[in-house]
């Protein structure tokens, strides 16, 4: 009995194994037969008809939710959106539905705000913009017709307005009822490239001063007009400029836009007292030629990203070569010009000179009829070889003053047809008018008794 006893369970075990693969491969052959009855239930045909089906109706699913964006916002033909070779973008806060029913109205707006002869105005694009009440509005300028470009008088005044919307020096007025105030304008393709001067400069001139160096910044003209005081302070720093020296700067996109990178920055050093010496330009010179390039010309990496492309305008390259001024010695004042400058005198007015007067005709003797007078007690005055050896005062001019003009005595006809008519501008001066007083005096005391006789003479007869 002892022997028998552990058999018991072996072979239990080996019943249970047997009952096991029975029920494996029964369930192998319920299986192979249900997918043989599938098989013959479902051909390749249906198979594949199945599986169109399923397609089908997927697409149609994406159709419904792609005609649902459709109808929530509005996007030009794309011939419409390829002739437009100016396009801008501002914000309204309309919902989408509601100004896809106003394009008419909107590009009619904006039409009367920039337009130019020669081109319309489209809208060509309007979506939400996050918001269900905010709309992002991308309009475009074609030339009108389309198959002609723009002319350059008009692009440079379509330029000056759209530049002027994006620095906000004048507003883009669209009618309010309907439109409401239109906000966050942006210049997105302009031919020619867009240059901005930002507004917040510290220069005041409307010249914009020489450009002395380039450098190219990976941000858009919109960045560099937010964080503009940044940038100048920082340009300031990174060239160790004088407290009053300042940083002038010129953004331009090549591509024509203010929303999309890189920008050129032309920088330009101004200076309180006027220009810089060339002493000074040439130490901007070879600091901007030296920086090494982690110096970054003092810009922040995390605002501005990295300064590429640095190069000198050909004004400042220029005074590298230049030599270094040398003072020279200036030379000791003569003596002449150490005397004190003497007063100017007066100039007396010119007398006519005698060959302007024509010629003195002095009255002789014989031609005056006169009385002998009475002996004076006063000298007689001395005959001068020089006067004509006439007696009388001879008035003679000072060396360095011109002659005066001569005075006649004559009293006939003839010798005042040979007198000189005064010119006009000439003033007498004291001395002639004392002299011809006295003259006219000594001559009326002669004269007088002549014409009494004549007078009685005259009455007797």
């Amino acid at each position: 009995m002892g022997k028998s006893e552990p058999q018991l369970p072996i072979n239990h075990r080996q019943n249970h194994q047997n009952q096991q693969n029975r029920n494996g491969s029964s369930l192998f052959s319920q299986c192979s037969m249900g997918f043989s009855r599938f098989a013959r239930l479902f051909s390749f045909k249906c198979v594949f008809v199945l599986i169109l089906g399923v397609a089908v109706s997927l697409s149609a699913i994406f159709s419904v939710f792609h005609l649902h964006h459709r109808q929530s916002g509005f996007d030009a033909s794309r011939l419409i959106k390829e002739g437009a070779t100016v396009q801008a973008y501002f914000k309204l806060e309309k919902p989408v539905s509601f100004l896809i029913s106003q394009i008419t109205r909107l590009e009619y707006d904006i039409s009367g705000e920039i337009g130019v002869p020669g081109t319309q105005v489209a809208i060509l694009s309007m979506h939400e913009a996050g918001a269900s009440n905010w709309t992002e509005v991308v309009f475009g300028v074609l030339s009108k017709p389309m198959n002609s470009p723009i002319n350059s008088i008009s692009l440079s005044v379509l330029r000056f307005s759209l530049v002027d919307l994006f620095t906000q020096s004048s507003n883009l007025t669209l009618t309010k009822s309907i439109f409401g105030t239109p906000s966050s304008f942006e210049i997105l393709k302009f031919p020619g490239g867009i240059t901005i001067i930002p507004k917040l400069s510290s220069s005041s001139s409307w010249i914009p001063p020489q450009v002395l160096f380039n450098f190219t910044l990976h941000n858009s003209i919109h960045e560099i007009e937010e964080n503009y005081l940044q940038l100048e302070e920082q340009l300031k720093s990174g060239l160790q400029l004088m407290s009053y020296e300042s940083v002038f700067v010129q953004v331009t996109n090549k591509g024509g836009s203010t929303h999309h990178p890189p920008v050129t920055v032309q920088a330009s050093v101004t200076s309180a007292f006027g220009g810089l010496g060339p002493e000074r330009l040439k130490e901007l010179a070879q600091e901007i030629r030296e920086s090494p390039p982690a110096k970054n010309l003092g810009l922040d990496h995390s605002m501005f990203g990295k300064v590429k492309e640095i190069s000198l305008s050909s004004y400042l390259y220029h005074t590298l070569d230049a030599p270094a001024p040398t003072p020279t010695p200036s030379p000791a004042p003569s003596p002449d010009q150490m005397a004190p400058a003497s007063t100017p005198t007066p100039i007396p007015s010119s007398a006519p000179s005698p060959d302007q007067m024509g010629p003195t005709i002095s009255p002789s003797p014989d031609d005056i009829p006169y009385r002998s007078l009475p002996p004076s007690s006063s000298p007689s005055p001395a005959i001068d070889p020089s006067c004509g050896g006439s007696p009388g005062p001879c008035h003679r001019a000072s060396p360095e003053l011109p002659p005066l003009p001569a005075v006649s005595y004559g009293s006939s006809p003839h010798h005042e047809d040979l007198a000189p008519s005064p010119q006009k501008g000439l003033a007498p001066s004291s001395q002639s008018l004392q002299s011809s007083s006295s003259e006219s005096g000594g001559l009326w005391r002669i004269l007088s008794p002549v014409l009494f006789i004549l007078l009685i003479t005259l009455h007797i007869l």
